[in-house]
């Protein structure tokens, strides 16, 4: 087996899965496209105040459209709720673009029950019947959420808020390069390349299939330089080279096989990185902080 560490640049939308891919397929297919020019708008807060999305250049802002009476959108609030917790200090606004037509209800709704402490406003119009702005941004589901650039483009509209999520921590995520391996690294690149010679293991069901891949882990340096938090977020060039082996297995059994070999390799993965000694921590400020990396991590059987 020979397992190699290739340290590249990641794209910043990260691929979501197939589930993701069937929602936005069925419920977003119109929205707008990426590299888009998010139309302006000229929207209004329930206390009469003026808000427009040229207010926000220079910024990253987050449009979540949704309304009070809407079940899936009450369900993905607590979740937006830790976006916003998250990246309201990195340069992220977040903007609620309600549907609601009476005030009340929706005031108590983002207020009162929910605690939706970001900026909220609404035409108090019924949707696609008095409402303009789902005519700009396309918006025939709800929620829809978009995410638009510094630069006024659209980065993301998506239906699920899991596709949002993952590119807010892209945009956030630095990409590990050989050269920050070896300053951040204790010994430097050597010393990491050594470490990971050290901890190669590559699982039992992988190698009995000669299956090969490459898993990009998301992991976390503390402020004191702890690795932790290690998660695989995706699986990229997967393969299964003893096909002779795998033909033989029943369809339901390849499945079972195919599900476990993805599940001990994401595992090793994550394992490896969540074993590194501690890292020399970022600086944010002068003061020592929480950053997050990309690393993706080669898995290949012995030739």
């Amino acid at each position: 087996m020979k397992k190699l560490l290739f340290l590249a640049l990641m794209m910043l939308s990260l691929t979501a899965g197939a589930q993701t891919d069937t929602l936005d397929a069925k419920y977003g297919a119109n929205l707008l496209k990426a590299g888009t020019t998010a139309p302006d708008f000229h929207l209004y807060t329930a206390d009469h105040k003026e808000l427009s999305l040229s207010d926000y250049k220079g910024s990253y802002v987050v449009l979540d459209f949704w309304a009070s009476w809407c079940p899936d959108c009450r369900k993905d609030i607590p979740g937006m709720k830790r976006l916003f917790d998250e990246f309201k200090d990195q340069n992220v606004n977040f903007v609620g673009i309600s549907f609601d037509t009476d005030r009340d209800a929706w005031v108590n709704c983002y207020w009162d029950t929910y605690k939706m402490y970001w900026t909220q406003v609404s035409e108090l119009k019924k949707w696609k019947h008095g409402t303009t702005i789902d005519k700009l941004y396309h918006v025939d589901w709800i929620p829809t959420m978009y995410l638009i650039n510094p630069e006024g483009k659209v980065v993301l509209g998506t239906v699920d808020i899991n596709r949002l999520r993952d590119s807010l921590q892209s945009l956030s995520s630095p990409t590990l390069t050989t050269e920050q391996i070896d300053t951040l690294y204790p010994g430097g690149k050597n010393a990491f390349g050594i470490f990971m010679d050290a901890n190669r293991f590559y699982p039992p069901l992988a190698k009995k299939y000669r299956a090969e891949g490459r898993v990009v882990c998301r992991f976390n340096v503390e402020f004191n330089g702890k690795v932790n938090g290690a998660s695989a977020i995706r699986l990229e060039d997967f393969r299964i080279g003893n096909t002779k082996k795998f033909n033989k297995l029943t369809p339901v059994r390849q499945q079972y096989v195919r599900n476990k070999i993805i599940s001990e390799l994401e595992a090793e993965a994550e394992r490896e990185i969540n074993r590194m000694p501690n890292w020399e921590p970022a600086y944010r400020n002068g003061k020592p902080s929480q950053v997050q990396y990309f690393m993706p991590i080669e898995f290949r059987p012995k030739k």
